[in-house]
């Protein structure tokens, strides 16, 4: 029982100290010469595997802080007691707006999930998705997101951190750390990209561009935006992934 309760408490210390960084670099200042970022992003995929040991329960636990607040809250949602830009139901499910993330909550894979993102689901639906997946996709417990390592970019952070997290709680999968092209923070890592996947690997790639949108072809999704758009575009497809949204 000791062994277990230590276990538990440095999992809770790990993944404390992964948010603690990640909100650090959204405050930085950004400097183009500074590779800060793409080595947060990948202790952030890093991070990732120990919560998948962790499993849900360690997930919960780490937003447990805001728990019993957005539990009233969805209370009074339900009960149709919260003004529109606090809380609503969209498509049977309760969104309320706590802490500054839309929160909800669902049962997925036998466990009861409280999903907090930056943006709700009526925030998201101008977002376009187009083409289609090949079902390979789906293959395997891996799903590889490929990082751009020359990138600095804290909305990129920002949208890379959600989408590790979530495809844990989201897919039942693990999220694989992999880069774009060759660099030095890249070692020993997979190289590979929407447009050079050889071996067909369920790949997420995040593209700074001034269209907000994602494009899904053969097994790769791309999400591309700028600033908080690319955020609300990785929310727009764990929306999917979770069933909210199709």
């Amino acid at each position: 029982m000791d062994e277990l309760r230590l276990s538990k408490a440095l999992e809770r210390q790990q993944h404390e100290q992964l948010h603690r960084e990640v909100k650090e670099t959204l405050q930085q200042e950004q400097n183009p010469k500074d590779n800060r970022n793409l080595l947060i992003l990948l202790v952030v995929i890093v991070g990732v595997f120990a919560l998948a040991l962790g499993g849900f329960k360690t997930y919960n636990a780490l937003t447990g802080a805001s728990v019993v607040n957005v539990d009233e809250l969805q209370k009074q949602n339900l009960a149709g007691d919260l003004d529109k830009d606090e809380g609503y139901i969209y498509n049977g499910y309760s969104f309320i707006k706590a802490d500054g993330l839309w929160w909800t909550e669902m049962n997925k894979f036998g466990t009861l999930l409280k999903v907090p993102l930056h943006f709700g689901p009526r925030d998201v639906e101008d977002i376009t998705i187009t083409g289609t997946l090949n079902p390979a996709f789906n293959d395997g417990e891996k799903v590889y997101l490929a990082i751009n390592p020359n990138v600095n970019d804290k909305y990129y952070t920002l949208a890379l951190s959600e989408l590790s997290f979530n495809i844990v709680k989201g897919m039942d999968r693990v999220p694989v750390g992999s880069c774009t092209e060759e660099h030095w923070a890249c070692d020993n890592r997979t190289i590979v990209d929407c447009a050079n996947n050889p071996e067909n690997k369920p790949v997420v790639e995040l593209v700074l561009g001034e269209e907000t949108r994602i494009d899904l072809k053969d097994t790769c999704i791309k999400i591309q935006g700028q600033g908080y758009d690319l955020v609300r575009a990785a929310n727009r497809i764990l929306y999917q992934w979770y069933g909210v949204m199709k």
